[in-house]
């Protein structure tokens, strides 16, 4: 059976990076998505904040890429992986965008 790793977020686009390209031309770009809601932790309510990295590469760049601005609601579904493979990277999460749907 194949391991569960997925992951939908609401939130505000916080910060956009310019589109880069992978050595095999494919666009990538990355957002900052600021998220805060209430959560119930063991029968008491919590305010859950937090700051993830989101990536859209390829195709979903092409459908959502270009339209992304700062301050835009957004809901992004994918899965999470590591940041990078070197340095503090490893230990770094970052969302992987599979779908993408804008709120406002």
């Amino acid at each position: 059976m194949a391991e569960a790793n997925g992951c939908e977020l609401t939130g505000v686009i916080a910060g956009l990076e310019p589109t880069r390209y992978t050595p095999g031309g494919v666009p990538r770009r990355r957002f900052w998505l600021e998220h805060r809601s209430r959560q119930n932790e063991d029968g008491a309510p919590r305010e859950a904040r937090l700051r993830l990295a989101v990536i859209l590469v390829g195709e979903y760049w092409q459908r959502h890429g270009p339209e992304l601005q700062e301050g835009g609601r957004v809901r992004v579904e994918g899965f999470l992986a590591r940041a990078g493979w070197r340095g503090e990277a490893r230990d770094r999460i970052q969302l992987q965008a599979r779908s993408l749907e804008s709120l406002d």
